[in-house]
C-alpha cells in the first residue's frame, strides 16, 4: 500500500503535511482516521508501524504535528489547543470533516484538545499511550526545555546539535520502546536529520514547556468531550505512567474504554499493532452506525467525504 503526501499552506508560517492511503474507494468507506505521532517523531513512526494495517479496515491519513517533520508553526505555538487548531485548518483546507482522531503519547493530548474545543466534529478518539495532564517530566523538561526560552533558546539547540543531543536522543528511543528495545526498521528509517536539527529541538522544548503545571496550557476540560473515547496503554509504560494518565483520564470520560495490556511499554502501537487495529475497526463501526450518519473518507489522490 502506498501513500501520497500533501502539504497545505495555511499562511502565518503554518503548514499541515500529511500523507493519504491511495485504497479508498470513493463512496461507502469506513470512516477515516487521522494518525497523530508523539514527542521526538514524526509521521515516520505511524507509517515504519501500524499504518498499513490500520489502513487495511478503512482510509487513513498521517500527519507530522504541527513544529515537527515537514509542517511548520511559528515560535511559542505549542499549546495543545492551538497544535489542535492547526490541524483543524489543514483539514478544513483539504475540504474534509474531521475523521477518528487516533494519537500517541502528546499526540493523544492533542486530539483531546481537538475534541475539547470542536465536540460536534469528532466522532470518535483512540488513544495510545496517552499524555493527558500537565506535569513536570524530567528528561524533556531537564533536555529541551530550556531551548523554549526566548533568544537564548535557539542557541542552546545550536550548541546540543554538535554537543549531546544524538546521545540523549537514543537515550529517549530506549525507554520509549522498553523493555522492547527499537526495532531495527524503525531505526533504520528514522529521520534523524529532522529530529536533531536546532529548529526542531526548539519546538520539542516548546511542546514540553507547554506540559508544565504553571504554564496551563495541557489542561482539557474534558467534561465538554462527546466523542467515543479508547485507551490503550502499556503498563509498563516508562513515559506516560498509566496510573497518572491513562487510568485518570479514563475515570473523568464516562463511557470510554480503557485497555491496559502487562509488559508492554509506552510504543504499544508498535509491539500490539493488532490490539490498535482491532479497536479502530471497533469505532468505525460505530461510526458507520445509522444513528451518526457519519461516512468520512479520503478518496484516491485527493480528500473527500464520502456520502
Amino acid at each position: 500500500m502506498t501513500f501520497a503526501s500533501h502539504t497545505v499552506q495555511l499562511g502565518s508560517g503554518r503548514s499541515l503535511h500529511l500523507h493519504l492511503n491511495d485504497g479508498a474507494s470513493d463512496a461507502g468507506a469506513a470512516p477515516g482516521a487521522l494518525l497523530i505521532h508523539g514527542a521526538l517523531a514524526t509521521s515516520h513512526d505511524w507509517l515504519s508501524g501500524p499504518a498499513e494495517a490500520l489502513a487495511q479496515g478503512g482510509p487513513i491519513a498521517v500527519v507530522d504535528r504541527p513544529g515537527h517533520g515537514s509542517s511548520r508553526r511559528p515560535r511559542f505555538a505549542a499549546a495543545p489547543r492551538r497544535q489542535a487548531a492547526q490541524i483543524r485548518d489543514g483539514l478544513r483546507a483539504l475540504g474534509v470533516q474531521t475523521p477518528i482522531l487516533v494519537g500517541h503519547s502528546f499526540g493523544a493530548l492533542v486530539a483531546l484538545a481537538f475534541a475539547e474545543q470542536w465536540p460536534e466534529e469528532v466522532p470518535a478518539l483512540l488513544l495510545v499511550g496517552p499524555i493527558a495532564y500537565p506535569e513536570v517530566r524530567p528528561l524533556e523538561h531537564g533536555w529541551l526545555g530550556p531551548r523554549s526560552a526566548p533568544i537564548v533558546g535557539p542557541l542552546i539547540a545550536e550548541a546540543g546539535r554538535w554537543t549531546g543531543d544524538a546521545l540523549m536522543l537514543r537515550l529517549a528511543q530506549r525507554l520509549m520502546f522498553a523493555p522492547d528495545r527499537p526495532p531495527p526498521h524503525w531505526l533504520a528509517t528514522y529521520p534523524y536529520g529532522q529530529a536533531l536539527d536546532p529548529r526542531q529541538t526548539v519546538e520539542e522544548g516548546e511542546d514540553a514547556a507547554s506540559l508544565l503545571p504553571a504554564a496551563g496550557q495541557a489542561v482539557i476540560d474534558f467534561r465538554r468531550i462527546r466523542a467515543e473515547v479508547a485507551i490503550i496503554a502499556g503498563e509498563a509504560d516508562l513515559v506516560a505512567d498509566p496510573r497518572r494518565h491513562a487510568r485518570r483520564l479514563h475515570a473523568v470520560l464516562p463511557g470510554s474504554r480503557l485497555t491496559l495490556l502487562p509488559g508492554v511499554g509506552h510504543m504499544a502501537h508498535h509491539s500490539e499493532g493488532g490490539v490498535i487495529a482491532a479497536e479502530l475497526d471497533r469505532l468505525r463501526a460505530g461510526c458507520m452506525a445509522p444513528r451518526t450518519g457519519l461516512g468520512v473518507a479520503f478518496r484516491r489522490g485527493k480528500v473527500g467525504l464520502a456520502s
